[in-house]
């Protein structure tokens, strides 16, 4: 199945992002926050500036709209993904930056 991807597609999201060099240790440890967290955007922002490796921790791991194909590509599945609903804690997911978890705000397919 081939699917084309128009650019006009956007989406907005926070995550929190692991860098342990073990990332077994990072996916337990955001299983453990997701639990915490459930689908509450608060708690999710309060997690992120407390514990993100990523410099949007300051904003509770808010990265803003982007577009499709702006991040890395399994990010960028999971949150384009119609599978997973908005204003849910999803993850955690594996990319070449460490491990996130990641809290869909909202999302546009064109």
């Amino acid at each position: 199945v081939v699917q084309i991807f128009r650019k006009s597609d956007t989406a907005e999201a926070s995550h929190i992002l692991l860098m342990d060099k073990d990332t077994e240790a990072s996916k337990k440890t955001l299983e453990k926050m997701k639990k915490e967290i459930g689908n509450d955007a608060a708690k999710f922002a309060e997690l992120a500036k407390k514990h993100s490796k990523c410099p949007s921790s300051r904003q509770g791991g808010n990265l803003g709209v982007f577009k499709r194909g702006d991040m890395a590509p399994p990010f960028d599945r999971a949150v384009f993904s119609p599978s997973n609903p908005l204003r849910t804690t999803i993850g955690p997911v594996e990319t070449s930056f460490g491990v996130h978890l990641i809290y869909i705000h909202d999302r546009k397919i064109q």
